[in-house]
């Protein structure tokens, strides 16, 4: 009965060990990719910091790409609960109604600004000022906080999302991280033909954001006018 248990507290550490190991092991690969730094050419590189700007741009990107139109709905929303104020008879419903109007329609307005105030008390990486630095080779890609290695491409195929607009560049890759490149912060490479290197080596497109209010009703008029056009096709 000794033996078995010896037996059973050995199996239990030899599994722990080879847990340790293992988690050991995958932080190694992540830190010491395939090919050492000194032997890689970097042709684009990214040096920014997660500053008012990169996390405004980075919220906006959000409310842009993957809940578009709820700033629309929340202003004309406001409005139409604002309206019944002018026919109301009574002064507290009047109150009412113009109140919650009104908080809807500045939220519409403004609510990338809350964010954005909530953001900067909570993120560690805006205090400290932490320095990102994101390298592209020929062949991957290497993402670094304070020069030490936090994400990696090992092939740009790994790359699922691409966008832009006037200032910015937005890539996301499999693993789910995600990365604001601002246009005026690359110490190497053109960053008028960064879009071009990447579709070349992912054949990922890269989707234009539109930043002002009249090139984003051009681009939505654009896509109904194909979308119509693909339909009379059919």
């Amino acid at each position: 009965m000794a033996k078995n248990a010896a037996r059973k507290g050995n199996a239990q550490s030899s599994s722990k060990s080879n847990t340790g190991k293992a988690s050991q092991n995958k932080a190694k690969e992540l830190q010491k990719p395939a090919v050492p730094d000194n032997k890689r050419e970097v042709l684009y590189q990214v040096k920014t910091k997660r500053d008012s700007d990169v996390l405004l741009a980075y919220i906006t990107f959000n409310y842009r790409a993957m809940h578009p139109g709820v700033t629309t709905r929340l202003i004309f929303f406001g409005i139409l609960i604002a309206l019944p104020a002018i026919i109301a008879q009574q002064i507290w419903l009047k109150a009412l109604c113009l109140i919650i109007g009104a908080l809807l329609i500045l939220l519409g307005f403004f609510r990338q600004y809350i964010s954005l105030a909530l953001t900067k008390k909570n993120d560690e990486a805006y205090k400290k000022g932490t320095v990102f630095t994101y390298d592209f080779t020929m062949n991957d890609a290497r993402f670094y906080s304070d020069d030490e290695l936090t994400s990696y491409a090992g092939k740009y195929k790994d790359i699922i999302s691409f966008f832009y607009d006037d200032n910015y560049y937005y890539l996301g890759i499999r693993n789910r991280d995600f990365f604001i490149l601002p246009k005026k912060c690359f110490t190497i490479g053109d960053p008028a033909e960064f879009e071009d290197f990447i579709y070349k080596r992912s054949k990922k497109t890269c989707k234009w954001l539109p930043d002002k209010f009249s090139d984003r009703m051009k681009l939505r008029r654009a896509s109904r006018t194909l979308k119509a056009e693909s339909e009379s096709k059919k």
